[in-house]
């Protein structure tokens, strides 16, 4: 495994190349930005939801944290952002397989730590069929309650908001 100065070099040149493909791209977006979808992911690495969808700069509003979960609220705090500020008129709520929280939930009940609560979060959805689709189906019920921002604009139709399943193995997004 590299070390955190390695690590940092890599950084760096990727940084670098970044600049290389999108210099011209990026003075357009000084101004502000109008994304049309907002995603609440996993922050799990193997999802990057601009990849997924074979998005540019600017198209997609994301928000990650462990499970995919909307319950603190710098997550709902963000989420109201988009809807209420930028005007996004889909929210997708987007869990994955192989999803490393949903495993941890899975194995047993959390503990006091910030972690044992996204478990004891997750653990919640669990009922009958497939754990990751409940949490997902679970996360967008709550969104209704948790935020008035979002209640509002879905009373108002000014908002969809949708479940969608990141399959690992062979990367299609199933909606659910």
């Amino acid at each position: 495994m590299k070390d955190a100065n390695a690590i940092k070099e890599d950084l760096s040149q990727g940084n670098l190349a970044f600049i290389s493909k999108f210099s011209k791209e990026l003075p357009k977006h000084i101004s502000g930005q109008s994304p049309p979808v907002a995603i609440l992911t996993c922050a799990d690495s193997r999802v990057p939801p601009e990849l997924i969808f074979n998005a540019g700069i600017g198209e997609i509003f994301v928000i990650r944290v462990a499970g995919n979960v909307a319950f603190d609220s710098s997550v709902l705090g963000s989420l109201d952002y988009a809807v209420a500020h930028l005007h996004v008129p889909l929210l997708v709520i987007l869990g994955h397989s192989h999803c490393g929280a949903v495993n941890a939930s899975e194995s047993g009940p959390g503990d006091d730590s910030s972690i044992g609560q996204i478990i004891e979060e997750i653990r919640c959805a669990f009922g009958t069929g497939d754990n990751i689709k409940q949490n997902v189906l679970r996360q967008i019920e709550l969104l209704k309650e948790r935020s008035q921002t979002i209640a509002r604009a879905l009373e108002k139709g000014q908002l969809e908001v949708r479940g969608a399943i990141y399959n690992l193995e062979d990367g299609k997004v199933n909606w659910i």
